[in-house]
Order: structure tokens, then sequence, then C-alpha cells
């Protein structure tokens, strides 16, 4: 029996995951650098075929996580261009949400906001010169949880879909509240794997809330 594109992706998608996850304890940089972009390019790619505006806007901001995987592997030194690469992910993912529903719902930004303001007075005292960079790498974390919970409840994308786009632009906000602990405050290994699953699971959430009726969007 053949097996489908969307099965062999998931399946391969999964097993680099684990592969990752392998790396992490074993302490294998390699092995981590090699198998770590994998899962969300293979989201990439299951997107890739459709032709609408929506799944390309994805498609793009999955490709620019995938980027940004790779170079936080390099970091210290490359931090911060994986910090421009997940902030190119970001503002993506907001203009795709945003795309779905353009009413600007201020008061789903309120929340946004406090989350926003509360990780920045967090990390603040430990950031030192790269507390531009990260205050505004936070805006734009805020703007996508904005975007994504806008959508709920709005009636101008199917609802389900809207509360995947939510909770994954949530998950994705907490994994980069850890990433930052273990970069400016602590490495702890068991939040380096709960990062790593959150981070995963949001890009899947987000994946999944596209349209899949190939309907075109502007």
């Amino acid at each position: 029996m053949t097996r489908s594109p969307g099965a062999l992706l998931m399946g391969l998608g999964l097993a680099a995951a684990v592969v990752y996850l392998y790396g992490l304890f074993a302490d294998l940089s390699t092995l981590r650098l090699i198998s770590k972009p994998i899962p969300v390019l293979c989201l990439a790619a299951w997107l890739a075929p459709f032709p609408d505006a929506d799944h390309r806007r994805i498609a793009l901001a999955l490709a620019f996580s995938a980027l940004g995987d790779l170079l936080l592997e390099f970091q210290p030194p490359f931090f911060v261009p994986g910090l421009v690469a997940f902030l190119g992910a970001q503002l993506i993912f907001v203009l795709a949400f945003t795309a779905r529903d353009r009413q600007p719902h201020w008061l789903r930004a309120i929340p946004a906001a406090l989350f926003g303001i509360g990780a920045f007075l967090w990390f603040a005292p430990h950031l030192e010169a790269l507390r531009g960079p990260v205050a505004f790498y936070i805006v734009a974390i805020c703007l996508m949880l904005w975007r994504a919970w806008a959508l709920v409840g709005s009636g101008r994308h199917p609802p389900r879909l809207a509360v995947l786009a939510a909770l994954g632009a949530t998950a994705f906000a907490l994994s980069d509240l850890l990433v930052a602990y273990n970069r400016f405050i602590a490495p702890v290994l068991a939040l380096q794997v709960l990062l790593m699953v959150l981070y995963w699971g949001a890009q899947w959430l987000i994946t999944a809330s596209v349209v899949r009726d190939g309907t075109s969007r502007s």
C-alpha cells in the first residue's frame, strides 16, 4: 500500500525530532545541527504544493524558522542572526493571520501586550547589549499572539482552524520564553526538551490552521 506524501513527511519529521532529542541528551552537536530543521522543513514541504497565498505565507514563515533553527545551534555567535530569522517568521505569521481577518479586535491585543511586558521585565536585567533586539522580537511575538487570537470567534476563519492558530501562536510564544531562559538565565536540559516539544507543536498547529480546500486568499 502506497503511503501519501503527507504521511511520509510526517514520519520523516517525527524521526528527525527523535534524532535531535537524542543528540541533545548525548551532546552530539553535529547530529543536532543536521536533524533540528527537518521537522519544520517537512511541514513547509507539505504546504508547498498548495497554490493559495495563505499556504505560501505559512510555508515561507516555516522556512525562516528552519533557518533560525540552524543559526541558533551555532550560538552564541549566531544568536542575533537566529533571532532575525525567527523575527522574519513571526512577522510573516502576523501577515498571514491578518490576511485571514483584517478587523483589529483591539481587546485581543491587551493580553498579548501584557505577556510581552511581563516577558521583557523578567529578562531585561540579563539582556545587557541585546536588550534592544530582544525587545523588538518580543513586540513581534505580541503581534503574532494578537492576530492569531483575533481569529477566534471572528467568523472570518473556520472556528476549529482559528483555535489551532491561536494555540500554535501561544505555544510558539511559550517556547520562546524557554529559549530566552536557557540563553540568558540558566541552561536546563529538561527545559530545552520542553521548549522543542512546544516549538514543534506550535509549528504543527499553525500549519494545521490553513484552509485545505484550495480556496484562494489575497
